[in-house]
């Protein structure tokens, strides 16, 4: 018999019941899913926030260096959150919600980090910062939208 259960014995009109109370079971595969998810939101409002410091002569090096390492390390700890929340949902006889919590949140944080994937490569090759808004423009001018 394992520590978390206790056995219990009624008498009822003579007969005997045993019953074993077992604690419940936790999904910890859940729970990190959705604490991971949590910490990364937390550091990426700490990264934007942390912007404003790039101004402060030697605080620049240190800020520059933290965004800069949150940036790297964060879509690694998304893809593992992302992982144990698949796991955590899978998982049998155990409680979901903040299995399909972190799941739902390191979705969310993985479409962003590949749109920023996206961003980064159209910007190396020149076609966000040109192509995109001199195209958008042409289209606008063209159907008269910008001249009314």
């Amino acid at each position: 018999m394992d520590n978390n259960s206790q056995n219990y014995n009624n008498y009822y009109y003579g007969e005997v019941y045993n019953y074993e109370v077992v604690a419940p079971k936790k999904n910890i595969c859940g729970l990190l899913s959705f604490i991971f998810g949590l910490v990364i939101i937390v550091f990426n409002l700490c990264a934007c926030m942390s912007s404003l410091f790039l101004f402060i002569p030697g605080l620049n090096v240190i800020v520059g260096f933290l965004i800069g390492f949150i940036n790297i390390i964060a879509p690694i700890v998304v893809i593992v959150g992302f992982i144990l929340g698949i796991i955590g949902v899978t998982r049998k006889n155990c409680p979901k919600g903040l299995a399909i919590a972190g799941l739902i949140i390191n979705i969310i944080l993985l479409l962003y980090y590949l749109l920023l994937i996206v961003i980064a490569i159209l910007a190396a090759l020149g076609i966000v910062t040109t192509g995109v808004f001199a195209g958008l423009s042409q289209y606008l001018q063209y159907n008269n939208l910008l001249n009314h």
